[in-house]
């Protein structure tokens, strides 16, 4: 099994991405309530804050527009139902099938979305779970204050000659993101053989998100609130046979932070699964300076920008995964 662990570190501001309802004249931001650590008098204790959020189905619903895009450009298959998942009101997943006939492995074979993003049937008794798995997108309050603030606004009707007032909540903060891909699961059938175009899915899978990212594929109401978004730090762990999750992308104060906990624990992992064979590699970038810790580490390589460290991660999963020939 080969699983990649992504971590990312996002500065967004004044952006309205994820709202949850409108009351009257007034639509409010998504929020959740995060645990802050606080150390008095020598001891651990947490506050529970509320602050703006962005749920992991509105990233994955981008991510899914972004597969179909890229499933076309590279010429893998998108079913009818992902193709108009706009005048359909979105991703359907085969929620239920006129064909009585139609099997699991029809899905996967025919979808790129379907396969990487996962599907149910429940009338035919048919699923297959994500192999790419979202997070809510949350702030990291230890380093960083996090803000909800509602935006006056008014339009004006000319037809009545009154004004019409109404306020939006936007949400601030330094987002943390975690994926994680099941790349040994992408492209695979019922019977454990693979898809023929099974490298090129892995691509995909990897670009899928560098591509949702840097365009700001996901959210809404960006038509007036387009948010000022930066990737100012992630870490990428492929492990292979058992899985390893990067530690969560925050930034303590005092110095710990995420590349180097993330480090030291993988070292610590392979030392107790020595006998297994374990292999972990990782992957990083940092704008944030918190890399002090990597100078001479084995396994760990920084990139430049985030792109730059899916594309690595994604050549040594397919290092690890594909047979000999195809690792050039």
């Amino acid at each position: 099994m080969v699983f990649v662990s992504i971590g990312l570190r996002l500065r967004v501001e004044v952006e309205a991405l994820n709202m949850v309802e409108a009351l009257g004249a007034y639509t409010r931001h998504r929020t959740v309530s995060i645990l802050k650590k606080l150390n008095k008098d020598g001891s651990i204790r947490y506050k529970i804050l509320t602050a703006p959020a962005i749920s992991g189905q509105s990233i994955a619903n981008g991510y899914m527009r972004t597969l179909v895009e890229l499933g076309n450009l590279y010429q893998l298959k998108v079913c009818d139902e992902c193709k108009a998942y706009e005048t359909r009101g979105g991703f359907t997943k085969h929620g239920t099938s006129k064909d009585k006939n139609l099997t699991h492995d029809d899905i996967v074979k025919n979808c790129i979305v379907e396969d990487i993003t996962g599907f149910m049937v429940p009338d035919l008794g048919i699923r297959r779970t994500s192999p790419v798995m979202f997070s809510y997108m949350v702030p990291d309050v230890e380093s960083a204050k996090a803000m909800v603030e509602s935006q006056f606004h008014v339009r004006y009707d000319f037809s009545t000659q009154q004004h019409q007032p109404f306020s939006i909540e936007s949400g601030t903060a330094i987002y943390m993101l975690m994926i994680g891909i099941d790349a040994s699961r992408i492209g695979k059938l019922e019977n454990g053989e693979f898809t023929e175009d099974r490298e090129k899915r892995l691509e995909v899978a990897f670009k899928g998100i560098s591509v949702l990212l840097e365009s700001s594929g996901f959210g809404a109401k960006k038509a007036r609130y387009l948010p000022i978004e930066e990737v100012v730090g992630g870490i990428a762990a492929i492990s292979n046979p058992i899985p390893f999750s990067v530690s969560p992308p925050r930034v303590y104060p005092g110095g710990t932070n995420y590349i180097c906990d993330t480090i030291a624990r993988a070292e610590k992992y392979l030392g107790a699964l020595n006998q297994l064979k374990e292999e972990i590699h990782i992957v990083y970038m940092d704008k944030e300076r918190l890399d002090s810790c990597t100078s001479s580490k084995q396994n760990v390589e920084k990139a430049d920008t985030m792109t730059e460290m899916l594309e690595k991660a994604l050549q040594k999963t397919k290092k690890l995964l594909l047979p000999e020939q195809k690792r050039d």
